[in-house]
Parts: structure tokens; sequence; C-alpha cells
């Protein structure tokens, strides 16, 4: 075959992968040719998941786009929901991922996240006890230092009724606490922690032409993912710097350990996450096959290796940073707009957290502050990224037949706005909704902030432990109150996640204190 046959025989390919939805009857935004809606999904002017939700309107809930060769189908019927997400699990186990993010089968600092099969089963079994209450117990003091830790800096920063931009000083309170309790970090670096520009470039404006690489041509993904990785400086990609101050936080660990064993020195209570996944053990885990991980088989190391603990510290510290740092945003930005709720949250907090210092009991008893944050992650979902499962093994949901190899996408804010689920008051702030609990939403596969079943995100209570913490002590000292510099409503920004582009606030002292 000559290069002219050749290239008429590839561009026939991408076509044919273009018109792939049209020619199974199935609507959709048809894109450019080879790129489909590619760009429209690296757009952090107008955020991706923002653009479902409009093009849900336009083609209903159940569509398809392509990426380059990657083909997606677009769900927010809650009956397909919790059939891929919850009922045919087993045939939905992988993620949605760039060949650029690594092979979830070859990967050696595979992190929980972008696992699939027995290797996320494993890994999943093993970080589970991280999460537990007891686990989060324990985590306590140090989330409420960071908390006070940073009240003294809004403090210092509203001297003379100035408003602040309460984003960044979230996203200072996240990585503070992610940082002390995930990564060996010994006291707080609030304000002068170096790894806050590379964290937050993650989320900024995604590299294009590395994705869109990694999207068209997935072959080049493996070459380019080896590329970046070995020269950082002329790729400037800070995931680079993470994982690497990462590993190098986990290796002086394990010589710390080694040194203290060789010395006779009695190891003590862990101190961050990186004793707990050094420390952690699973029950045994048996493999066949990862096309079927319900079979037994083979029995599997109970301990995660070196790399893999670098990779969940990476991934851990990732999350925890951005999700809490948004919740705690549009939390802050809804109470603001909606005083006569905030003031009914204050005589919750006040009522239950009298002392100087929260207890982690206390904390559950903040049923209100409860329903304020779902209520808050309903009409600002923060995981939608992850709320997209690879089909792999062909099977049906619904009317549709779904080919192994097609990935599917919830569209999870209309999920979550759509009035046959939520009432015609869907899109108002209305924490009481959730006074009967959560349990019915769930089953409906109605509500999935923190995804659902069983790759539900794991950090879910951590998340919920910080922002009640933080708030309880916020409203204790002040109310929130818009200010002229104040977004309403929020411009949303972002690729990866949707953010506001800033909050800002004025924060009233209290006269009742």
């Amino acid at each position: 075959m000559n290069v002219l046959g050749f290239a008429n025989l590839v561009l026939s390919y991408y076509l044919w992968t273009w018109t792939y939805w049209k020619r199974r009857g199935i609507s959709g935004p048809i894109g450019f040719p080879i790129l489909g809606s590619a760009l429209e999904m690296l757009d952090s002017e107008n955020p991706p998941y923002l653009q479902l939700k409009e093009w849900t309107k336009q083609y209903g809930k159940v569509y398809g786009i392509t990426e380059g060769l990657s083909k997606t189908l677009i769900i927010s019927d809650p009956d397909l929901v919790q059939e891929v997400f919850v009922k045919q699990y087993d045939n939905f186990f992988g993620r949605k991922l760039n060949p650029i993010q690594g092979d979830p089968e070859k990967d050696k600092r595979i992190h929980l996240f972008a696992a699939q099969g027995h290797r996320w089963k494993r890994l999943r079994t093993i970080s589970s006890p991280t999460f537990s209450n007891n686990s989060l117990r324990k985590l306590k003091t140090t989330v409420e230092d960071s908390a006070l830790e940073l009240l003294r800096h809004i403090e210092q920063q509203t001297a003379g009724g100035k408003p602040i931009d309460l984003l960044t000083f979230y996203q200072e309170y996240t990585l503070d606490v992610i940082g002390r309790i995930a990564m060996g970090q010994t006291d707080s670096q609030m304000f002068k922690n170096p790894m806050l520009p590379f964290v937050r470039a993650i989320f900024g404006e995604p590299r294009k032409a590395v994705f869109l690489s990694g999207t068209v041509a997935p072959f080049t993904g493996p070459i380019l993912r080896k590329v970046i990785f070995s020269l950082p400086q002329v790729f400037k990609n800070p995931a680079v710097h993470i994982i690497r101050q990462t590993a190098e936080a986990v290796e002086n660990r394990i010589a710390q350990r080694m040194a203290d064993e060789k010395a006779g020195i009695e190891p003590g209570e862990p101190q961050d996450f990186i004793d707990l996944f050094l420390d952690a053990k699973s029950d045994d885990v048996e493999i066949e096959n990862n096309e079927d991980f319900t079979k037994a088989g083979i029995k599997v190391t109970r301990q995660l290796t070196t790399d893999e603990i670098v990779g969940q510290c990476f991934v851990f510290l990732v999350a925890g940073f951005d999700t809490t740092a948004l919740s705690l945003s549009y939390s802050s930005f809804l109470l603001a707009t909606h005083p006569e709720i905030q003031k009914k949250l204050q005589e919750e907090v006040d009522r239950e957290c009298p002392d100087p210092e929260i207890t982690f009991d206390q904390l559950s008893k903040l049923k209100y502050m409860e329903m304020v944050v779902k209520e808050t992650l309903r009409l600002y979902p923060l995981g939608a990224l992850a709320n997209a499962r690879r089909c792999m093994r062909a099977t049906k949901i619904g009317n549709y037949e779904i080919e192994e190899g097609i990935d599917i996408l919830c569209d999870t804010w209309t999920l979550h706005s759509d009035k046959n689920i939520w009432g015609e008051n869907a899109n108002d702030f209305v924490p009481e909704r959730w006074e009967s609990g959560d349990e019915h939403f769930f089953q409906k596969g109605g509500y999935i902030p923190f995804g659902l079943g069983p790759r539900q995100c794991i950090g879910m209570r951590l998340a919920y432990m910080e922002e009640k913490m933080l708030l309880s002590h916020i409203l204790r000292r002040y109310t929130l109150e818009t200010c002229s510099k104040t977004q309403i409503p929020l411009k949303l920004v972002g690729s990866r996640t949707t953010q506001p582009e800033t909050v800002w606030v004025n924060l009233k002292p209290r006269d009742d204190n």
C-alpha cells in the first residue's frame, strides 16, 4: 500500500468513528471532523460540564459525542445512571481516561481514581480503613488546628471591614489539611506553601495540545507521558513536580522507619497517610483475571508497594485540595445570599458547639449543616469528571446496545436539577429538602456528588468533616455578607472541575459574640 492509500485508510477510519453515533441512530453534537467535540470538552471559559447541560436540553437525556477516537454516551436518565454505576458495575468498572494519564493495567504508580479491576479492588480494600470513622477521629485535631490557623489569617485580612476572596482562603486551608494528614507536613504552611502554585495549576487552563494528542492519536499517549515526565523543565507539568515531592516524602519516611527499627525504637501512632499506607494490610484479595474480578483465583500481596503509596498520596492530595475548597466556596456564597438560612445554621452551631474546641461527636450533631452541604453539592456538583465509566464488556442498558470500549459520562448538572426528581423548586437553594434523608435520592440515581456504587469517593467523610469543622468556626464568629465585588450569579470556569472565578464576601463579626 502506498502512502496516499494508507492516508486515505486512516482518514476513513477517523471519519467512520466521527459518525459512529449517527450510524447507530443516536443524536448528539457532531463537532468537527476527526476532533469531534474534543475542543468543547477542554474549554475552561465554557466549562464542559455546563456545556453538557446545554446539549442535553437540545438532544435529550441520552446522546453521543466523539472526541478524536473516543466515543462517549452522555446520560442523565436516573434509571440508566443506576444501571451503569450500580446494577451493571461488573460491566462498567473502568474509568474514562485519556491515554496520557497512564495505563491502568501497567502503571506502577496507579492510584485509586484510575485503577480498574483487581488493582482497583485491592487498592480500595487496603485504603478504606484510612477513611474510617476511627481514623477520621484521630485526624480531627489536625483539621481543627488548620481551621483555627485560617481564622487567624481571616481576622488579619478583614480588619477594617475589608472583603476577601474566600476561594483563595479555602484553597490555603484544604492544602494545609491534606499536606499535614497525607504528606508528612509537620506544621501549618498556610500562605507560604510552595506546593500551592503547582496544585492550583493542575486545575488551571489545560494543555490542549497534549490532551488532544492523546485523544486524537491514543498511541502517542504513552510516548507523550514518558517525554513529559522525563523533561519537567521543558514541559513545566505541575503533576510531575507534585509526584516527585510525594515520592521524596514517602522515601524519607521509609528511611526514617528503617533507622528507627535499627535503633530499637518502637513505631508509634501513624503520623499521616504515608504511615497508614505503609502499615496497611488488606484481607486476602484473590484474582483470576482482570476481565471478571468477581471470580476467585490467585492471592495477591496484602501491602502497597512504594510506588502505589506515592500514587495514593498524590491523588488524595490533588482531589482533597480542590473539591473541598470548591464546596466551601459554594456553601459560603449560598449562605451569604440566603441570610435566613445562614441564621438558622448559626443557631444550630451555637447550640451544638458551645465550647472553644469542636469535638468529632459534635460535628455529627450538625444535622442542618449537613443539609446545607448536601444541597450545595446538588446545585454545584463537583465530581462530574469522576462520574464516567468505561464499558469493559458489551452489554445493554435500557434500550441501548453498548459496545466494549465505549465510555459513559453522566451529565451530573442536569441530573441534579431534574424537576422530575427534585420538584418545581429544583433550581432553588432549599436545605430542608434533605430533612427526610438522602437514601431515596441515591436509590433513584438522582444524586451523585461523590459518585455512586462501589467506586463512590473514598474521601467523602473526610471532606464533610473538613467543611463542617471550618464552617462551624467561621459562623460562630462571623456573618457572611455579599459585597460590591460579589459575583451574582457566580461566573463559573474550569475544565477538569467547574469552579467560581471568585467568591468575594464581607465577614461581619457577630454582635452576639
